[in-house]
Formats: structure tokens, sequence, C-alpha cells
């Protein structure tokens, strides 16, 4: 068993970059790339290559064996694809850049050999399965929702890339629109707008200007009938 701070900080950006910077064919294998706001661009499940975020969000959607479609948010730092097990890479992933973003493109490959002889304990593909494990319990929980509780339960994912304001208020970040919610609630934007209309009646929430506020946090949750303020970010 390990520590949550042992994990993360041995998978964190510095440090991934510390240990595939020792390697003299670092820069044979690894390519830093900028990619502009509003960018989309879609990979399958032949790709020779992982993507490690160093700046930016972007929204991710990949589908299923089952045809469905499921979205989340990458931020800083983290991996943005990790195969760890060479046959469950997702059939197609898309990703929508939600601000201007830096990111690492790296031989899959390469990634490989050199973790297997700098991180022998596993540690940095453990902290993205843990990663990976509560994006699923979103997404699986997502989806026993009614379609409010959805639109919901999105304003609160998107909080925790947002700004403490008081203990019972957050900003939401400058990439939240209708249209992110839309998505990540699978609803439509017209439904979406006619929820969101209702919080900001009931005092709830403030978007007529960017940030986005949610004023009571608390009211949020108790809807939802489940507390994820302790959760980490999904």
């Amino acid at each position: 068993m390990y520590k949550k701070t042992e994990l993360e900080s041995y998978a964190s950006f510095s440090n991934i970059l510390k240990i595939l910077k020792s390697d003299k064919n670092f820069n044979h294998f690894c390519t830093q790339h900028r990619v502009a706001k509003g960018t989309s661009m879609t990979i399958g499940n032949s790709r020779k290559v992982c993507y490690l975020l160093e700046s930016g969000y972007l929204q991710q959607r990949f589908i299923g064996e089952d045809g469905v479609s499921n979205y989340f948010i990458n931020f800083p730092g983290e991996f943005v694809t990790l195969p760890i097990i060479e046959e469950h890479i997702p059939y197609e992933t898309n990703f929508s850049f939600l601000s201007d973003a830096v990111w690492w493109e790296i031989d899959f490959e390469y990634l490989r050999g050199v973790l297997r002889t700098e991180d022998p304990k596993n540690f940095i593909l453990l902290q993205f399965a843990v990663e990976s494990r509560y994006r699923l319990y979103t997404l699986a929980t997502m989806r026993k929702m009614d379609a409010e509780k959805r639109v919901i339960f999105t304003l609160l994912r998107l909080a925790r890339f947002g700004m403490r304001v008081k203990d019972d208020q957050r900003e939401l970040p400058l990439f939240t629109s209708y249209a992110v919610i839309a998505d990540m609630s699978d609803t439509s934007k017209s439904y979406t707008t006619a929820v969101l209309a209702k919080l900001r009646k009931q005092d709830i929430l403030v978007s007529q200007n960017a940030p986005w506020v949610i004023k009571k946090m608390g009211v949020l949750q108790d809807i939802l009938g489940t507390d994820i303020e302790e959760k980490p970010p999904f």
C-alpha cells in the first residue's frame, strides 16, 4: 500500500520530465508542442505515442466499445494518454483544447523503456491508474443520474478546476461555457441553459460574466445527495 502523497510527488510533471531528460535519447523521442485554444484532434487506437500536458486545459472525449461518448477534462501536469494495457486503448479519442496549451508528445516504446529502468515500482503508472479510477467513478455516477442532476454534477466537477472565493463559493474556470457543460453532462444546450437559468433565479449561480461563480456549493451537493468535495480532481 502506498501513501497518496508519495505517488503524487513521484508522478509530478517536474519529476517525470526530469526522469525523461536524464536519458540521452530524450530529444529523439520527446517533442514539445504549443496548441491553440479551440484546436480539435482525433486519435485512434493504433497510436504509438502518449501525451503529457505541461500547461492549459483540454476536454477529452472517448468512445468505448458500447458506442457511448464519455467526457472529462485534463489539467496541467498529467498524462493525457498513457496506455497501461495495449488491448485496452479506446477505439477513438477526441481532444478539444479549452485554452492555449503546451504538451509533450512521447514515443510510447521509449517511455516504457525509460520507466522500466527509472521507475521499477511503477509509481507513475499507478498514479495514472488512480486518476483513471476516479474518472471512471465519475462517469459511472453520471450514468445513474437524470439530466438535471448531470448538469449540476458537471458544475461541481468544473469547480475543482476553479478558485475558492469563500468556504461555500467557487469561481469556475474561464473556459466554462454552456457548450462545455452540455457536452460533459450529455444534455442538449437548450436544456442545459434552462437548468442554469433556474440556478441563477435561486441565487446559486452567477453566470452573466466570466468567471462564473457558484455561490452555494453546499446546496448543489445536497441536491445530488452525495458529497464529492473531498474527492480528487475529475
